[in-house]
């Protein structure tokens, strides 16, 4: 069963919307809830992923592309790890 809810919209955000909905060939209502239910769908994905967290959390000196190599130092670590004579 739906709900009606009413909300109000400054001036400038519903210029905004109504463009994108226009563009999207979408009613403003439709727009909104689109954009409401994948809201609410990552802030579920968000919620169960527990790393999330940790996220911009570590600094390590002299690496700046972590987010993007992390593969790369955790298998450099690991390696070490796993070699401690080479």
């Amino acid at each position: 069963m739906a709900k009606a809810l009413t909300i109000q919209l400054s001036e400038d955000l519903e210029l905004k919307l109504t463009a994108q909905a226009e563009k999207l060939n979408l009613s403003l209502e439709s727009l909104i809830l689109q954009s409401l239910e994948q809201s609410v769908s990552q802030l579920e994905l968000d919620h169960d992923d527990p790393l999330l967290r940790l996220i911009g959390s570590i600094h390590i000196e002299g690496i700046h592309d972590l987010g993007e190599n992390h593969d790369h130092y955790i298998g450099q670590a690991l390696y070490r790890e796993l070699h401690p004579d080479e």
